[in-house]
């Protein structure tokens, strides 16, 4: 029941975030790239986002997707591990292959987002 809830306030940030994303690219991305390069918010958003992967891989098991689940787990135990064992030159070449993406792709990557938060959290109602 626990995990329930978690995982439907974790598709509540997940969808609000995406959909930040999808309707204000701009600003998103500056607020990446802070976050990206202070270190004290990349080491917590980094434990954050490994503690949410790992829940999606071991919690999801009983749901429907649980083959989805597992793989964005997994790219969120990826993500947190690159964010935090980046070094300083390739966190630039990769904020450098960022900044060079168009806004319509940022868009989609929220439309994503949005997307797989209220599929979570469909799941969860309905399978779990």
């Amino acid at each position: 029941m626990i995990l329930h809830v978690i995982f439907g306030v974790f598709s509540l940030a997940w969808g609000a975030l995406g959909l930040w994303f999808a309707v204000a690219p701009v600003p998103a991305l500056a607020r990446t790239r802070r976050a990206f390069f202070d270190p004290w918010r990349r080491f917590w958003i980094a434990q954050a986002t490994l503690l949410i992967g790992l829940l999606l891989i071991i919690g999801t098991a009983s749901l429907e997707g649980r083959w989805l689940w597992a793989v964005c787990g997994g790219v969120g135990v990826v993500k947190g591990c690159v964010w935090l064992g980046v070094t300083e030159a390739l966190r630039d070449r990769m904020w450098r292959w960022v900044d060079r993406c168009p806004a319509w792709l940022v868009r989609c990557d929220g439309a994503l987002g949005v997307m797989l938060a209220v599929l979570l959290a469909a799941d969860v109602m309905l399978h779990g």
